[in-house]
């Protein structure tokens, strides 16, 4: 996702069922100068009506609300193609429900009993563009490799397909996408996967995207050098 320009300030709603919760990150964030809060929601079927009808630049969304929780929020905003970035707050410090909202391509994942400086961390790197999980979960429970600065890494491990699948890949492309993007078959899309996770040493069903998701910015400037030389 790129990076929030505007000369106003980002547009945000807020949804929680706790009232003085909702009081208390307002008042973080509306010290913030990059962001204006225009709306609240305290239940989850009100927070998708407000999403629908205010279009906000950037949600912050308890999983655990009346009437729709927050997961299921998210995932109607993503299958209507909503740009809408999303903040997922929670008390659970279950690592299932990062893995589901990391699936939904959630923005931000926060403990609700994160500190003011992590609320602010997260804001700021969300709006320009980047993925923030609350440092309450390890790196290790994680399981996140490191970054791929030097894009010269990445093609001495991987075949030009595989580059590509994985390029696809951090651009949330499902695999059935990607096939038919490739003109492969789905089957192939899965092998290609399986390798790339192989090489790179990546192990469990969400660490590939992860990864690919980290590592956008080189696999960019990638194409765009295979781009300009074959030009």
């Amino acid at each position: 996702m790129t990076q929030f320009h505007s000369s106003s300030p980002a547009r945000v709603l807020i949804a929680d069922d706790h009232p003085v919760f909702r009081q208390g990150l307002r008042l973080v964030i509306e010290a913030h100068p990059l962001v204006e809060v225009v709306a609240e929601a305290e239940n989850g079927e009100s927070a998708l009506v407000q999403i629908r009808y205010l279009n906000p630049d950037l949600v912050f969304l308890d999983i655990a609300m009346p009437d729709r929780d927050g997961l299921s929020v998210l995932e109607h905003v993503r299958e209507s193609d909503n740009a809408t970035r999303v903040i997922m707050m929670t008390s659970y410090h279950e690592q299932a429900y990062l893995n589901r909202a990391m699936e939904l391509k959630v923005n931000g994942y926060l403990l609700k009993d994160d500190s003011r400086d992590e609320i602010i961390q997260c804001l700021e790197q969300v709006l320009q563009g980047g993925t923030y999980i609350s440092p309450s979960f390890s790196q290790s429970s994680l399981c996140i490799p490191r970054d791929f600065s030097d894009i010269r890494e990445l093609k001495s491990l991987l075949t030009e397909k595989e580059l590509k699948v994985l390029s696809l890949v951090a651009r949330f492309m499902t695999s059935k996408e990607i096939a038919r993007e490739l003109n492969i078959s789905y089957r192939t899309v899965q092998n290609h996967r399986l390798h790339i996770s192989r090489k790179l040493g990546l192990r469990g069903i969400h660490q590939l995207s992860r990864f690919a998701r980290r590592n956008l910015q080189a696999l960019q400037q990638l194409e765009a050098n295979e781009t300009g030389s074959g030009g």
